[in-house]
């Protein structure tokens, strides 16, 4: 046993001293005085010497028993102060074993403290680094979404200046084509017109001599009479209307020329059907001197 644990087992110590206390109680009670031999004498004699040693005796016998009364009693007092060191020494145990109890219990709790501080921030960082991926990717994503449409619009506003450019080339040719289109429709309108004014000429000429050959003249009729006559005719030269629109002033004379057109139906017309359109409403003035 070493010596710190000899110093804190006063247990042991108490153990000891009352061994110690046993050890010296029995040698107090061992009779060490030399019994003496007695000697033959006279009777008075042997009386008074009986009778001092049972005296002697029995008061040597009341302090025995007096030293053993104390030597237990101390030795109970012993014993007793033994059991409450014992009991103290055992409350001191028991509290110094809670007390190391509740020292591992607190380390054991900051053990576990410290590993889940250690597996949340784990989780803690594993989460950053998944959100921060996630940031990565949608950023990553966002990058690429920009682009296609970076692409797609350069792409549209390309296809926009070429539909554009084919646009207004298409629209420059067509205008070319329109203006060709139009001076060639103005030089045939030209020429058609040219034609047109020589045949209502040529036409107009020969209308009037076949309502002037079908023409009847009235009494009421007089020299240097004549009126404008509005006539409208099929492509085949049969007269539609035939109406007076400026009157000679006389009724008769108005209704015998409507009646002439009438009669001279159908009038003469071109052969070229494209100048139909000058001859499908005209207009003349009826003057039969003239």
């Amino acid at each position: 046993m070493t010596t710190k644990a000899f110093s804190n087992s006063p247990a042991l110590i108490y153990a000891i001293l009352v061994h110690v206390a046993l050890i010296a109680l029995l040698g107090v009670s061992l009779d060490w005085t030399p019994k003496i031999t007695a000697q033959p004498q006279t009777q008075a004699m042997n009386a008074v010497v009986i009778d001092d040693s049972q005296l002697i005796e029995k008061k040597r016998a009341q302090q025995q028993a007096e030293q053993r009364k104390q030597e237990s009693e101390r030795l109970q007092a012993l014993r007793e102060q033994q059991h409450l060191e014992e009991q103290k020494q055992q409350e001191r145990s028991q509290e110094i074993k809670e007390k190391e109890q509740e020292k591992r219990a607190l380390a054991e709790q900051e053990k576990i403290k410290r590993q889940q501080e250690t597996v949340r921030e784990a989780v803690q960082k594993k989460q950053q680094e998944e959100e921060q991926a996630k940031k990565i990717k949608q950023a990553d994503k966002q990058r690429a979404e920009l682009e296609v449409k970076k692409k797609a619009e350069a792409e549209r506003q390309l296809e926009q200046r070429r539909r554009a450019e084919d646009k207004r080339r298409i629209e420059a040719e067509e205008d070319a084509l329109q203006e060709q289109l139009a001076a060639e429709q103005q030089r045939r309108d030209s020429e058609r017109e040219k034609l047109a004014n020589a045949a209502l000429a040529k036409f107009s000429a020969l209308i009037k001599q076949k309502v002037q050959r079908n023409w009847l003249r009235p009494q009421t009729a007089r020299e240097g009479m004549s009126c404008k006559v509005l006539v409208r005719l099929t492509a085949k030269g049969e007269v539609l209307l035939a109406r007076v629109v400026e009157s000679s002033g006389d009724t008769a004379y108005d209704r015998s020329v409507e009646a002439a057109v009438y009669k001279a139906s159908p009038l003469p017309l071109p052969q070229d059907v494209t100048l139909f359109d000058y001859f499908r409403e005209i207009n003349f003035v009826f003057k039969p001197e003239g």
